[in-house]
């Protein structure tokens, strides 16, 4: 990846942190499930590039820089704990990482797009717009449930199901409200 597309990824989760402060949202646990979608990209920032070029992206962009903060300081708290729900679970199969990248990055997808719609948009776009985001959480609804299904049916995967259900669920729950707001304007 280039370091444009670093600064384009960096800069949809700085701006959907402005939203979500707008909105009041300050509370990291909060933060952390409602900006859930960005883990992958964030990911890929923090592995591809270089120190200084993740100087660069956050100073460039503050409100990205407290979102990977409050990602940093969740994993540490998270890897200090004597023991997790998932402690023993066996990684995903990499058709199954794929997968959960996916719905992940779709989900944020979704999120910006209906948030962007109840920021207002021109009318005349409204209707397309809410259509096609209609399609999309359609189809991500469905792509969700092929994923739950593809773990079910995984032995070695089933057991992470309900941890992985209960964090999708949250998600699935934002995106049907947003969905809902949307279809009132």
């Amino acid at each position: 990846m280039s370091m444009e597309n670093y600064r384009r990824l960096a800069a949809k989760m700085d701006t959907h942190m402005q939203q979500l402060a707008t909105q009041g949202i300050n509370d990291a646990h909060v933060i952390l499930d409602r900006m859930m979608g960005y883990v992958p990209d964030l990911q890929k920032i923090w592995v591809a590039t270089t120190d200084p070029q993740l100087m660069a992206l956050s100073k460039e962009f503050p409100s990205f820089y407290r979102y990977a903060v409050i990602m940093e300081e969740a994993f540490e708290a998270e890897r200090k704990k004597a023991s997790r729900p998932y402690d023993g679970m066996q990684q995903f199969a990499e058709p199954h990482k794929q997968m959960m990248d996916s719905i992940l990055t779709n989900a944020a997808t979704l999120e910006r797009g209906y948030q962007a719609l109840l920021e207002g948009l021109e009318p005349i776009q409204i209707h397309s717009q809410i259509n096609e985001l209609d399609r999309l959480h359609h189809q991500w609804l469905a792509d969700l449930e092929s994923f739950k299904n593809s773990l079910k049916e995984d032995v070695t995967a089933a057991n992470a199901l309900d941890y992985v259900d209960s964090g999708l669920a949250r998600m699935a729950e934002r995106i049907a409200e947003l969905a809902k707001l949307s279809a009132e304007l």
